[in-house]
Order: C-alpha cells, then structure tokens, then sequence
C-alpha cells in the first residue's frame, strides 16, 4: 500500500465505492423479516425488498425462495446519503428488477427465433389498440389484429413471439395469438382432412347459403353442397336449408383438399321410394303427363313416371288412346316390369281388362244366332259368340231400303260366319248367306230324285243367274 502511488490509490478506492446504477453480486447476510433482506456488496451492504426482487405476485416471503449466505446479482438502484453531527450515514437501496427482466428478455428473444409458443397473462385492454400482457413480469403487447377471442383481461393466454426490439433502452415486445390459433386450425384441418374419404357420411353444419349451394364445415374442414346434391327434386336451396342447422352428407368428390358433398345421396330417391312399396303385378294409379305416338307417359308419383306402351292399352287393337285419353286425365293401370338399373317401370292395362275374343273359337262356316247392338248405313253391329261382329249392309237383306225398315237394336238374326281375325277383333257375317244355304238344303231335300240328274245347287245356281 506504501508503495502505491495516489493515482493508484485513488484508483483503488473509487473501484471499493459502490454507484447507482451499478450491477454487482453479493452475499446474502440476513434476513430482517419475511420481505427484507440484507446484501453484502464490496465493502458495504444494501437492502432488497421482496417487490423489487421479483414480479411474481406468488412469491409472498424470502423464505420461499432465498437463504442466508446465497449469493445473488443485485442492481444498485439508489444511495441515500444522511449527515448527523458527527457522522454520516448512506443508505443504499438494491432490485433485482431490471436484472430479471434483461434475462427475461433474452429468454424471450431466444424463444422468439425459436419460435416457441409461451403462455402469458393478460392484464388489461389498451384502449381499441389491443392488450398488455405480461410474461414473468415483463409486459408484451397483442395487438387487436393479432388477438382473438380467447385473449381476454386476467386469464392466462398462449401467445406466438413476433419481435423483441430494444429501441433507446426500451424493450419493446409484439406477441399474436391469431398465429397460435391458425397454426391449431391449419394442423387441425390437414389432419381432418387426411381422414376423411370419398364415400364418407359426416355431420356438419351450415355456415353460409347461397343460391348456387351452401358451405358446411366440420371441425375444421368444409365442403360444398351444391343445391343440386340436396333433393332428388328440385327445391329452393335458401328455403330448404338455414345457417346454424346440423346436415348428414355424404363425401362424393375430394380434390385438391376441397370436398363436394350430397345430401341427396343419402336419401331414397323418389323412384327407388316408389319400387319399395310397390311391385310387379300390383295396379297403380298415375296422372298422364305426355301423350307419344308409342304410348303414354304416366306419373306415378312426384318424379316417378312409368310407360304404357300402346300395344298395352287395351286387347282391342281398334282403341284409340290418342283420341280417348287427355293429358292430365287419372288412368288405373298394372305394373308389368321394373328395371331398377334403368329406373324404368312399364306398365298396362290389360291385366285389368276383359278379353271376350280369348275364349271365341269360331271359324269360317259357323252359324250362331246374335243380337242388333246398332244398325247404321253401312250394316249391322251384332252381338255373336260374346263379341262384337258386322254384317255389312250387303249380308243383312236382300231387300231394297234403308237397314232401319227391317232391323232394330235389340233383334236377334240367325247369322253364319264369314271371316274371323282375332288379332285383330274381326268377324264378318252374313245373315243372306245362311238364310241361302237353308234354302238350298231345303230344295236338295224335296227336288232331288232318282230320274232327274238337276241338283239342287244346279237349281239354285240357275236361279241366281
């Protein structure tokens, strides 16, 4: 010491003085009460109070955290020099603060380039601008465009660093929560995807309706249902459907992370409804929708149509639907084939008819007595063999005059069949040819002897020249 020259003194003394502003380690010496604490630092010693020792607003006592004899770095935050009369006495106050926060900033600089989400109080709104937040005391901004729902007033929220910038010996911190909230709902949504497939049948719910179709979303997912993948008919998509209601579709197209979605697939379609409750052989009731040169159209149900085809419509191949038969007119009619693959049905209306020529065995040469159902210029429409015959004016008499004079609706002639077409419906007779052929077998029976070679045909022939 003898040997140290003033400057090395003065030197030597200014480096044993502590200053205000002055980081240094120390040793804990004592511990006046749960909240006090006394810090031995160079050559003197300073007092620490718990609030400037840490933010934590858990940590109620030194006990719970430091002991006598621990060394700690402490910040000289202010020297308090009081002179008496024969003395002086410095008082020399130390915080940990700003100690904490410069490793809490660095901390959150190196969670910052990591990328590391941290979980941070929220203190209080900051007027319209966004949130104050706090992160091991060290306060941190959310901006409201970077804040969501979940970031509110005194409840724990975690947060996504943005930038950590010290600007004039201020920190500045921006942390996002929307980042944190899209990261979720990104991984979410690919893992949502990825188990969903073609064919699947998911409930979600509408989110937004258009004319053209309406978005429902899952958990994370949403997929388009067009209006017309909603009924199998046609219906008003903003009528049919609301926003908030839980749908059942099915996933009928996935492309490029977008789904296509149907409702319609999921529910009978009015044809496979109608086949259902109704089969082969059964009749049927349906409204004529469209007249064609080879039968009708008719519906069956709402959108479900079957064919009657025109060799369906009656045994009689004289009926004429076209002329019989208005469009929207009621027909009862049977249902005679299903094709399911094809949604076709046929159907007809023979099943429900009578067909009086499927027992008519008549032949060319039979003779039976009918009855006049009508007489008319052209001949007599008889009742024969349980069908309906003709005998053309030409067969009916020989007689000159008009048909009325000699026969009625109602009288029964003796008739022999000349022409019968049951495919047809057709039977030509003749009342003249068989009242003929009597008279011939009558001459046969009183004129013909041994010596005379005349016939009887021979006579009658003469006579009919």
């Amino acid at each position: 010491m003898e040997n140290m020259s003033m400057e090395e003194l003065l030197k030597s003394y200014d480096e044993d003085q502590v200053k205000r502003g002055e980081v240094l380690e120390g040793t804990i010496i004592s511990m006046p009460d749960d909240k006090t604490v006394v810090v031995a630092i160079k050559n003197t010693e300073g007092t620490l109070h718990l609030d400037h020792y840490t933010k934590d607003k858990n940590v109620t006592s030194f006990k719970e955290v430091v002991k006598v004899g621990d060394t700690i770095k402490v910040k000289v935050a202010t020297i308090t020099t009081r002179e008496t009369k024969n003395e002086e006495h410095t008082k020399i106050l130390l915080s940990c603060l700003d100690i904490v926060d410069e490793k809490v900033i660095e901390e959150l600089k190196s969670l910052t380039e990591a990328g590391t989400p941290v979980t941070v109080l929220v203190d209080r709104a900051a007027d319209n601008k966004g949130y104050v937040a706090t992160y091991k005391g060290v306060s941190l901004f959310i901006p409201r465009s970077m804040s969501t729902a979940a970031v509110v007033p005194g409840k724990e929220v975690e947060v996504k660093l943005v930038t950590v910038e010290e600007n004039e010996g201020r920190t500045k911190i921006i942390a996002s929560r929307r980042e944190i909230e899209n990261a979720e709902y990104n991984e979410g949504r690919e893992k949502e995807l990825e188990g969903i497939n073609e064919g699947d049948v998911l409930t979600g719910k509408v989110i937004k309706i258009e004319k053209y179709g309406a978005i429902v979303k899952f958990n994370y997912v949403t997929g388009l249902l067009l209006a017309g993948q909603v009924s199998h008919q046609f219906v008003d998509i903003t009528k049919e459907l609301t926003v908030g209601q839980d749908i059942e579709v099915k996933v009928i197209k996935k492309e490029n992370g977008k789904l296509n979605l149907s409702r319609k697939a999921l529910i009978d379609s009015p044809f496979t409804t109608f086949v259902k409750a109704n089969k082969v052989s059964d009749t049927v009731k349906g409204k004529v929708t469209n007249k064609l040169p080879y039968g009708l159209l008719i519906e069956l149900a709402e959108g479900v149509k079957g064919l009657l085809h025109v060799n369906e419509y009656s045994y009689n191949p004289n009926d004429n639907f076209a002329a019989s038969v208005k469009i929207g007119d009621e027909i009862e009619v049977s249902i005679i084939n299903i094709a399911e693959d094809k949604e076709r049905i046929s159907l007809s209306r023979k099943p429900l008819l009578d067909n009086p020529w499927a027992n008519v065995t008549a032949k060319a040469g039979d003779t039976t007595t009918a009855k006049v159902t009508d007489v008319n210029e052209k001949g007599l429409k008889v009742d024969a063999f349980g069908v309906e015959g003709f005998v053309p004016a030409s067969e009916a008499t020989k007689e000159k005059g008009n048909l009325a004079d000699f026969f009625a609706v109602g009288d029964e002639v003796e008739v022999i069949v000349l022409d019968v077409k049951p495919r047809e419906w057709k039977l030509k007779l003749s009342i003249n040819k068989l009242k003929d052929a009597k008279e011939r077998k009558e001459f046969e029976k009183h004129l013909t002897t041994e010596e005379s070679p005349v016939t009887i045909g021979d006579a009658l022939n003469s006579e009919d020249k």
